[in-house]
């Protein structure tokens, strides 16, 4: 089995939910994690487990959807530890609503984290990748890409420009040793979705947080693929699947 031992691992979005159940998944591995979110000190938490379980752990604090700061970020990590061995692109918002009420403003800023957020470090980072001939990138995406519904509109299409550019990079890369993988983890009782959920138009709804996953199931599988890097799932579209992916995960029995 493959280890992120020794390995810098970039992960934003890593102060709540998934993102923070990804880094404690990854821990044990004795990896060293780089955690982002917009402040240094919503990562605290998840430091301190990442800690506590095996790897070492750093905080920073910038917006993905800057270029600039992104940038500064990659370049900063480059000049510390000389390399980025995976960049996990985690961190992302939500607008929801009608198109006549989600102002071009607001369905601009949600395009500038889910997907210019995601460019901006794979853009930073990428160079280095490509001259050490080795890497692993993940872009955290949705299935709500291609199930599309009401009040949807906003999210659904940055996510579906996130798998697209996934797809795409992949093809960019078929002649390095740099991997790109796109992962929906599904429905999981977040405090993003439990926001969705908190909107009247959504109370009807059959499903409710409750009946999603706890962020330690997507987890798992996100610690799963980078520290694996299957080659077979390399610019797909890949989401949690019952004794497919969750088996080679490791979340099903055999």
């Amino acid at each position: 089995m493959a280890s992120l031992k020794d390995k810098i691992v970039v992960l934003t979005g890593a102060s709540r939910g998934i993102g923070a159940a990804a880094a404690r998944e990854m821990a044990p591995d004795g990896g060293h994690l780089v955690l982002t979110a917009r402040t240094p000190d919503a990562c605290e938490e998840t430091k301190a487990a990442v800690e506590a379980r095996g790897s070492s752990a750093e905080c920073h604090g910038f917006d993905v959807s800057d270029p600039d700061a992104a940038r500064a970020f990659v370049d900063g990590v480059l000049d510390q530890h000389g390399r980025i061995d995976v960049l996990i692109n985690n961190a992302g918002t939500n607008v929801m609503g009608p198109v006549s009420e989600v102002t071009p403003d607001r369905y601009s800023s949600l395009l500038m984290v889910n997907v210019m957020g995601p460019y901006n470090l794979i853009h930073a980072a990428l160079p280095s990748m490509l001259e050490r001939d080795a890497g692993t990138i993940i872009n955290i995406t949705s299935v709500r890409a291609s199930m599309p519904d009401r009040f949807y509109a906003a999210y659904c299409s940055s996510k579906a420009a996130l798998i697209s550019m996934t797809q795409c990079l992949h093809y960019d890369l078929a002649d390095s040793g740099v991997n790109i993988f796109a992962f929906s983890p599904g429905l999981t009782n977040t405090d993003m979705v439990r926001e969705i959920y908190a909107v009247p138009a959504f109370r009807a709804s059959p499903l409710r947080p409750e009946d999603g996953q706890p962020p330690e199931r997507p987890g798992k599988v996100l610690a799963w693929l980078a520290r694996e890097a299957p080659a077979d799932l390399a610019g797909q579209h890949t989401a949690i699947q019952f004794n497919d992916i969750t088996l080679r995960a490791g979340l099903e029995g055999a």
